[in-house]
């Protein structure tokens, strides 16, 4: 679906959502749109980048933006493309990425009826700020349940919060991956424009330390939640060893009883029999065999827990 919508008398903004093979061709004949571009932008997987055509005269910006997915360990980064052609301004966006579309018209309605725009940048530049600062609250939230979870083990350890820390760091590797791309979109997106007016390359630079900001959280709190996640991980593994040296000692314990009764249970001669305390010496026998059994144990520090 095309919905176009005249700037002023030099731009238009054009917004792509899922376009048709009619709606491509006409992107390509009657706005110039080459069909490599189209490629690139339509692609569901494409990285975050910048793409330049001098002989269309066509940049193309690829920026991955956070949404907020339906399930909590949904991959939640998705890329938004947005081309800029002579006196055209077309957004690519799709079924979780309506919201950038809103923040084009809310910014238009900002600016009134024909704005005046020096170039497509200033329209440009404020929304891919705003995408870059939205990164900040998936981040500060995953740091938030981060800290929750591992005040709850200090007072239980349990293998559902190591699930919920799994679920946290996946979200944080698509939240990282993304924010590294927009950082290398926007460094590379200023070296190749040299046409933007002294307040746009201000506003560039903003958006780069935005986004160079929400790289250092997302990396801090990747790193944090990953460590915590290990020393957890590694504090379970400790519980279960000590619980099977728990087992194994109390095993071999309580296998010396079946020994003995079963050595003097068998139909045979044995010592004892015609002795009227021959019970009594069994039991005895059973005694010091298992407390000779712990005495050893204990020299060998196996019921010192590690």
């Amino acid at each position: 679906m095309l919905t176009t919508q005249a700037l002023n008398d030099e731009f238009t903004w054009i917004n792509v959502l899922s376009p048709s093979e009619a709606e491509i061709s006409t992107l390509i004949n009657e706005y110039g749109v080459t069909s490599e571009m189209l490629g690139y932008v339509l692609d569901p997987d494409e990285r975050a980048r910048v793409e330049v055509d001098p002989n269309s005269n066509i940049t193309l910006i690829i920026f991955d933006v956070y949404y907020e997915g339906d399930e909590e360990n949904e991959a939640q980064t998705v890329p938004v493309g947005i081309m800029l052609t002579k006196g055209t301004l077309i957004s690519f966006t799709g079924d979780h990425t309506k919201f950038v579309r809103e923040m084009f018209e809310g910014q238009l309605k900002k600016l009134g009826p024909n704005p005046a725009i020096d170039n497509q940048f200033s329209l440009v530049l404020p929304l891919l700020y705003r995408l870059s600062v939205a990164y900040f609250k998936p981040i500060r939230l995953a740091d938030r349940k981060r800290q929750q979870i591992q005040a709850d083990l200090r007072v239980k350890t349990n293998r559902k919060a190591i699930n919920e820390f799994m679920i946290i760091e996946t979200g944080l590797v698509y939240i990282l991956t993304s924010v590294k791309g927009n950082v290398s979109l926007l460094n590379e997106l200023k070296r190749h424009s040299t046409d933007l007016t002294p307040a746009q390359g201000e506003m560039l630079n903003d958006v780069i330390v935005e986004a160079q900001q929400g790289l250092e959280m997302a990396t801090m709190t990747s790193d944090m939640t990953a460590r915590v996640s290990s020393s957890y991980s590694k504090v379970l593994d400790m519980e279960l060893n000590n619980t099977m040296r728990f087992l194994t000692i109390y095993s071999i314990v309580l296998t010396i009883p079946a020994i003995v009764f079963g050595f003097f249970g068998q139909n045979v001669h044995v010592p004892f029999e015609k002795s009227p305390i021959g019970w009594e010496l069994t039991l005895l026998i059973m005694v010091v065999l298992c407390v000779a059994a712990g005495w050893m144990l204990m020299h060998n520090d196996w019921w010192e827990k590690k």
